[in-house]
This record gives C-alpha cells, sequence and structure tokens, in this order.
C-alpha cells in the first residue's frame, strides 16, 4: 500500500554503505532516496530536508530530538581501512593536519586518538577536496570514505583510525548509525531497512563486482572490505563502544 507522502531517506555515497541501501528501491517505491557526504545528511536532518539518514554516529550526540534504527550500523572491529590519516612525517612529530570536512565523527575520533594515546595536539585546519595529499599545507591529512580506500599508503606514514581506537580501548567503533528525527511516524521504515541490510550482506559479491570498476579498487578488495572490515550490527558491543566514544567526545580534552 502506498504512503501518503514519500519518506525522504539519506544515505551516504561510499562503498560501506552499499549492503545497506543496494535492495532499497526494490523493498519500498514510497522511499525517495537521497544521497550526499555524512556532513551534509546531517545537516539535512536538522533542518527537516530528511526523514531518515544514515549520519555519522556523533551527531547523535549533538542532537536531541532523534531516535536511532535499532541493529543497524556502519562499524568496524579493528582496522577499518577507510578512515586514515596519511602523515608525511612520523606520528609523535605532527604539527598541523588537515580535516576531511565529510564526516565529523571521523575528525573527533582524530582528535581523541591523537590526545588521549599519542599526547598530540596539533593544529587542525580545513583540507579542500579533491586537493591531492601531497600538495597541502599540512603534516598529515584525515581521508575518509572510498578516497582514503584509493590513496596509496606508499611513501606515507599512516593510522587507521578502526586499528588504533581498537588498540585503545579494545571495543568497536560506530561511524553511522540510521537515525530518524522524532516527529516523524516510523510505521515499518524500521524493518524495511532492517530487511535491506539482511539482503544486502548477501549481495555483497554482486556489491562488489559492480563497485569495484568504478572506485578503480580491486574487486577482492572491495569484498574483502566489505566482509572483513566492515560491521552492520549495533549489538550491545557496539553499542559499548559507542557509549565509550561519546564519553571522550564530551570530555574536551584540553588544549584539543
Amino acid at each position: 500500500m502506498a504512503r501518503k507522502n514519500r519518506i525522504k531517506i539519506g544515505a551516504v555515497p561510499y562503498l560501506n554503505a552499499k549492503p545497506l541501501i543496494y535492495t532499497l528501491p526494490k523493498n519500498d517505491p514510497n522511499f525517495q532516496l537521497n544521497i550526499a557526504v555524512p556532513s551534509q545528511l546531517a545537516d539535512q536532518l536538522q533542518a527537516g530536508h530528511l526523514d531518515v539518514a544514515l549520519i555519522p554516529s556523533i551527531e547523535y550526540l549533538r542532537a536531541k530530538d532523534y531516535r536511532i534504527i535499532p541493529n543497524i550500523s556502519i562499524s568496524s572491529h579493528g582496522a577499518v581501512r577507510s578512515v586514515k590519516l596519511f602523515s608525511k612525517v612520523s606520528i609523535e612529530k605532527l604539527q598541523r593536519v588537515a580535516l576531511d570536512s565529510s564526516s565529523r565523527t571521523s575528525r573527533a575520533l582524530l582528535k581523541i586518538l591523537l590526545a588521549e594515546k599519542y599526547g598530540l595536539y596539533p593544529e587542525y585546519i580545513p583540507y579542500a577536496h579533491r586537493t591531492p595529499i601531497h600538495n597541502t599545507d599540512a603534516d598529515a591529512v584525515l581521508l575518509i570514505g572510498d578516497a582514503a580506500m584509493q590513496q596509496s599508503d606508499e611513501n606515507w606514514y599512516t593510522l587507521d583510525l578502526g586499528e588504533e581506537w581498537y588498540s585503545m580501548t579494545d571495543m568497536p567503533f560506530v561511524y553511522a548509525l540510521w537515525v530518524t528525527r522524532r516527529d516523524i511516524v516510523l510505521d515499518d521504515i524500521p524493518q524495511i531497512l532492517q530487511r535491506a541490510k539482511q539482503e544486502g550482506l548477501q549481495l555483497i559479491p554482486e556489491i562488489a563486482q559492480a563497485e569495484a570498476p568504478m572506485l578503480n579498487l580491486p574487486e577482492s578488495l572491495c569484498r574483502e572490505y566489505l566482509t572483513q572490515n566492515i560491521g552492520y550490527d549495533l549489538n550491545e558491543a557496539e553499542l559499548a563502544g559507542l557509549r565509550l566514544f561519546y564519553n571522550y567526545a564530551v570530555r574536551k580534552t584540553p588544549r584539543s
């Protein structure tokens, strides 16, 4: 049965989100699917332009009128591959870091890791998107999403933020959540999104085959990334990691 109004849903364009949205148009034609970078989705949801969005986990902490769609996340239990710091100098020598503005969660996570694990409080500057990272006026650049996977590690000092978080906390890290505004009548939205997740996970080989040529990445790498690096559940372990991240984020570490 058609809905009176189409549900406006926002998702990110990255490979790691494909299993969550790959079958959505087939599941429910009443969805209007909008694709944008994480920070834009967060702003659109806050402004009321979206009903449901896959947003950076930090945005749920910042808002008071959101609900989490249960049992779904984009997370990692260790190395993530798609949230990485590329540095021209060894990590202990960092003085200036350029931050990708696409995800506020990744920016917050990097600041926490550098402060808590390395005792570093570098200057942070914006990273001009699509600028070759060797041309930036910074010691290091934070890249997220497909760009981080496409960038070679060769000749760079690198930090995989998922790996660094797990090393520091022994907990998974949650990068993104399906979130809806509290004024939205959910109806069967959670069930539709959860069914799309289950169907998408079964189709990962097909997704990897379709996406690899567009990303100029090996199909085997895409498949390995989606099955071994990225997790899609939101169980107690992920929730515990999320709570710990929020605790760090609200502490406002001095000089950060």
